[in-house]
């Protein structure tokens, strides 16, 4: 298996140096492999974060829990 992992976190707003590196601890945590996380900015997104490591994509952005409950809503 690979020993490094490949993460990216896209922000609504810039983040710091020490919250990427909190961010890299948890996912290091997580998947008990060293990570390389990239950081960049979507004003899009209104607020939250959405973390993409791997095949794996934790979405806690406010416009991702708009458009969940918009199609709770809908059906």
């Amino acid at each position: 298996a690979e020993a490094t992992l490949t993460a990216e976190i896209t922000c609504a707003t810039d983040i710091s140096k020490e919250q990427c590196d909190k961010v890299a601890a948890a996912l290091k945590k997580r998947f008990k492999r060293e990570v390389v996380l990239t950081a960049r900015k979507d004003e899009s997104l209104v607020g939250g974060a959405i973390i993409r490591a791997g095949d794996v994509v934790i979405d806690g952005s406010v416009s991702g829990h708009l458009d969940r409950l918009a199609t709770t809503l809908s059906v």
